[in-house]
C-alpha cells in the first residue's frame, strides 16, 4: 500500500454515519459552548475571558457609528475603542479591533446596531448561521451530489470549527465572503458566468482573499467573469464613496496599510497562532528575519506562479479539469497570501465541495479527497494549541497540501475531452 494512500494514513476511511455522528457531536459541544457565553454575556461577565460577541463588537460599533455620528469616522480608531469598551462589558483595556473592511460592509450592520449589544449579538448569530447555511445549500446543488452525501456534507461544513468556533460564536464576518464565494460557485456551475463574476466582487471587501483568484481570471483570461468582477468593483466602490465620500474611502486604504504592516511586521504584531499563511508558517517555525521574510515571500510567489501556469494553459481543459483548478486556486489563495486568520479558512469549503463534485465516481481520487478531507475537518481541532506550544502550524501544510493534490489531478486528466454529458467546460 502506497504511502500517498489515505487508508495508509487512518486505515478505512469513515463512512456517512460516522461522519455524521461526530458532526452532531461537534455542533452539540458548540452549542453548549455559545449558551454559556450568552448566559454569562447577558450577565455582563465574561466566558474563558472572553467577552460576549468576540469580535463582533467591532462591526457593532461601525453600525453604530454610521447611525448616530459622521460616516467618514468608521476608520476613526480613538472613536472605535472607545466605543467597543463601552458596548462589550469586559473588555480588555489594551485590546484595539480595527476595522479595516470596506466601507460598504458596514451597511450591514446598521440594522443590529438599532438594537442593545447583546440582542445584536444574538441577531447576528441567526443571521450568520441562515447565511452560511445557504451557501452550503448553493454548493450542494452546484453538482449532482447523491442524497446521503449532501445530507453529511452539510452536516460537516456547518460543524466545520473554523465556522462554528471562529467566525460565527467569534462574531467574525468571514461568512460574507463565503457566501459570495458559494454564489460564485453555484453560478459558474449554471454557465453564467458575468453574474459569477458579480457575485465574486462582493467579496472585495476584504481584497486579500479574492486577489488570487481575480489573477487567475486575467492569467487565464477569462474575460466575462472579469467584466463581472469589475462591474461589480465599480459598484461597490460608488457605494461606498456615497456612504462615507473620498475622505472615508482614504481613511480604508490607510487602515489596509496598516494592516499590511501588521501582516508583514514582526510576529508579536499579530497572533500568529490564529494565522494559517505561509508569512506566518514562516515566522512561528523559523523566527523573525530578513531571512524569514525572504522564504515566506519565495514561497507565496512559487505557488502563485504554479498556478499562474496552470490558468495560462487551461483553456483547452475539460470541465473536470477546470473545476479541480478552482479548488487549487481558492485552496492556495488562504496559503499564498500576507494574512489568512483561521476564520478565514471557511473559505476551503466551495475548494472542497468543487473536488468532491468532480470525483463522484472516480473511486482512487474520492478515497485520496476523503484522507484529505479528514485532515482538513480535524486538524482545526488542534491545529491552534500546536502552533502554541511547538511553533508549528500543521493546518497551512493541510491547505497547501490539498491546493497541490487537486492541481495535480487538474494537470493529469487535462487532456481529456472538453465536452462532459453533452456540456462544454464552464468557462
Amino acid at each position: 500500500m502506497s504511502a500517498s494512500d489515505p487508508k495508509s494514513w487512518f486505515g478505512p476511511l469513515p463512512g456517512h454515519p460516522e461522519a455524521r455522528v461526530v458532526s452532531w457531536i461537534v455542533l452539540g459541544a458548540a452549542l453548549i459552548g455559545s449558551v454559556f457565553s450568552l448566559v454569562r454575556g447577558f450577565q455582563g461577565q465574561t466566558f474563558l475571558g472572553r467577552p460576549l460577541g468576540g469580535d463582533f463588537v467591532q462591526f457593532y460599533t461601525v453600525g453604530r457609528i454610521l447611525n448616530q455620528y459622521p460616516p467618514e469616522r468608521i476608520y476613526d480608531l480613538d472613536l472605535e475603542v472607545r466605543l467597543q469598551h463601552e458596548f462589550a462589558a469586559g473588555t480588555d483595556r489594551d485590546q484595539i479591533l480595527v476595522f479595516g473592511s470596506a466601507p460598504y460592509v458596514g451597511l450591514v450592520f446598521r440594522p443590529f446596531a438599532r438594537l442593545s449589544y447583546a440582542p445584536a449579538y444574538l441577531a447576528w448569530l441567526a443571521f450568520s448561521l441562515v447565511l452560511y447555511s445557504a451557501g452550503v445549500l448553493l454548493l450542494l446543488g452546484a453538482a449532482p451530489y447523491p442524497a446521503p452525501l449532501k445530507t453529511t456534507g452539510f452536516l460537516l461544513a456547518v460543524s466545520f470549527t473554523p465556522f462554528l468556533i471562529e467566525s460565527w460564536i467569534g462574531g467574525q464576518i468571514s461568512v460574507l465572503a463565503f457566501f459570495a464565494m458559494a454564489a460564485f460557485v453555484f453560478c459558474r456551475s449554471r454557465r453564467r458566468r458575468f453574474v459569477a463574476g458579480l457575485a465574486l466582487a462582493l467579496a472585495l471587501f476584504k481584497p486579500t482573499l479574492i486577489a488570487i483568484p481575480i489573477l487567475m481570471l486575467l492569467c487565464g483570461r477569462r474575460w466575462r467573469m472579469l467584466a463581472g468582477v469589475v462591474v461589480g468593483a465599480a459598484a461597490l466602490a460608488l457605494t461606498s464613496i456615497a456612504m462615507v465620500g473620498i475622505k472615508g474611502c482614504e481613511a480604508w486604504l490607510e487602515a489596509l496599510r496598516l494592516y499590511g504592516r501588521l501582516a508583514t511586521g514582526p510576529a508579536a504584531a499579530l497572533r500568529r497562532t490564529k494565522y494559517v499563511d505561509i508569512g506566518s508558517f514562516v515566522q512561528l517555525l523559523c523566527g523573525t528575519g530578513p531571512l524569514t521574510r525572504v522564504l515566506a515571500v519565495v514561497g507565496a510567489i512559487a505557488g502563485v506562479a504554479m498556478l499562474a501556469i496552470a490558468w495560462m494553459r487551461s483553456a483547452s481543459w475539460n470541465a473536470p479539469s477546470r473545476d479541480l483548478l478552482w479548488a487549487a486556486t481558492l485552496a492556495a489563495a488562504l496559503v499564498c497570501n500576507v494574512y489568512t486568520p483561521i476564520y478565514d479558512t471557511i473559505l476551503v469549503v466551495p475548494a472542497v465541495a468543487l473536488a468532491a463534485g468532480v470525483t463522484l465516481t472516480r473511486s482512487a481520487d474520492r478515497e485520496a479527497l476523503g484522507g484529505r478531507l479528514v485532515l482538513i475537518y480535524v486538524v482545526p481541532w488542534v491545529t491552534q494549541l500546536l502552533a502554541e506550544f511547538l511553533r508549528f502550524q500543521p493546518l497551512t501544510l493541510v491547505l497547501g497540501g490539498f491546493a497541490w493534490w487537486a492541481l495535480s489531478v487538474a494537470r493529469r486528466d487535462a487532456g481529456g475531452e472538453a465536452y462532459v454529458n453533452g456540456h462544454r467546460a464552464h468557462e
